[in-house]
């Protein structure tokens, strides 16, 4: 792997080279790499606009760049690269930004940002992230299917869709469902199907990602169903932290091995965590409703997500809600964010706001109302994709 690294500072091209060449056999960066096939790294004295010259001339995997991208001009060149070049992958190096920003930087491309001068031990860990997202494009898929659902603004419904898809899928299809909660900070998922509280949640699991395994993940979670369980996000908003982005693929992989199907509550905040549990999903659901100020956030969130090198064919939008007498269609919607929409779930309210009221899923509380129908007819066109692609892998090994 080509890693090139761009500062101003001599001192952090140093630091980087050394964090990158020195031995340790004990950190997983160095597991890529031999005597016989050693990263190349590249350090250059210079600033974001060394970056095109850089990526034509040297063809780096991965670009470390120091800059504080404060100004539209920069944000423009990184856009014009990673649009010559969609394939690498660009770390940040800048000292605090505001969120909104590190959003703008994530549009034209940027995978992660970390704080300078970058720790060893947050250099290494970023671009060890970086190397695992290469090697998972090329492997093929696992055994279950992650879904992650994502809301493109606050109260469009995307965890009572997570929620009661997942159980649908259980319940009716007779898979086996795992739900995890990564809506870290504020994450009430559970409360949709259950009123069971428990004392563990994904940050206890993380805690012992070392000792993870099917059964320890089972024994962590609600279960609503003997098919179906939960992993809630913390009770208390501050363990958020304690969950690393190098905790999720090993657990979604466990997951992945053990379950179906795998469903992910995202929050619809963009960072190193979030970015992982979505380059792991098979498919992406953002979900909006018929309003301005939801398509606007749709588009933007989707913008996003092309830039993070998600394909259209990754990302099926739903439109929750739906009225077929609103102002604002469903081709309105489609010609705006210029992906189609997968499915739209009829507006429903009393049935929905009985059924989050009690933590009944909705198609235990009402079976024949139109949003059951609705999840139902999702339920069935996810599982017969997965009945048609095992049909294809066994006739492409029967010859």
């Amino acid at each position: 792997m080509i890693i090139a690294a761009i500062s101003q500072s001599q001192q952090i091209l140093d630091n980087i080279r050394q964090f990158l060449t020195e031995s340790d056999i004990n950190h997983p960066f160095f597991h890529n790499s031999n005597a016989e096939n050693p990263h190349k790294i590249l350090t250059i004295n210079g600033d974001i606009h060394q970056v095109p010259a850089v990526a034509e001339q040297e063809h780096p995997d991965l670009l470390l760049l120091e800059s504080s991208v404060n100004e539209t001009s920069e944000l423009q060149v990184l856009g014009n690269v990673t649009a010559r070049f969609p394939s690498l992958g660009i770390i940040m190096l800048c000292s605090i930004q505001s969120p909104e920003r590190l959003i703008e930087a994530m549009r034209v491309g940027v995978r992660e940002a970390l704080p300078t001068p970058p720790s060893r031990e947050s250099l290494l860990s970023a671009v060890e992230r970086f190397q695992q997202r290469i090697k998972q494009a090329s492997m093929p898929i696992g055994k279950g299917k992650v879904l992650a659902f994502v809301p493109c603004k606050g109260g469009s419904g995307a965890t009572f869709l997570a929620t009661n898809l997942a159980y649908i899928l259980a319940a009716q299809e007779n898979k086996r469902v795992a739900l995890i909660d990564f809506n870290l900070q504020l994450g009430d998922a559970a409360l949709f199907l259950s009123d069971s509280k428990s004392s563990i949640s994904i940050a206890d699991v993380t805690r012992q990602i070392h000792r993870l395994d099917g059964a320890f993940l089972a024994s962590s979670m609600i279960h609503i169903l003997p098919n179906l369980g939960i992993l809630p996000a913390p009770n208390e908003p501050e363990k958020a932290t304690e969950i690393k982005p190098e905790h999720v693929n090993p657990l979604l992989q466990v997951a992945i091995n053990n379950y179906d199907y795998v469903i992910l509550d995202i929050s619809r905040r963009m960072d190193a965590v979030s970015i992982q549990a979505l380059d792991k999903a098979h498919t992406i659901f953002p979900v909006l409703q018929q309003t301005l100020p939801f398509i606007r956030d749709a588009k933007r969130l989707i913008t996003i997500f092309h830039s993070l090198g998600y394909r259209d064919n990754k990302l099926q939008v739903i439109v929750n809600r739906h009225d077929r007498n609103s102002e604002i269609t469903l081709d309105d919607i489609e010609n705006t964010l210029r992906v189609p929409v997968f499915k739209s779930i009829p507006n429903n309210f009393s049935v929905v706001d009985e059924s989050v009221n009690h933590g009944v899923p909705v198609f235990k509380l009402a079976p024949r109302s139109p949003i059951a129908k609705a999840l139902l007819e999702i339920s069935g066109e996810l599982n017969q994709s997965t009945k048609d692609q095992g049909r294809w892998l066994k006739k492409l090994f029967a010859h």
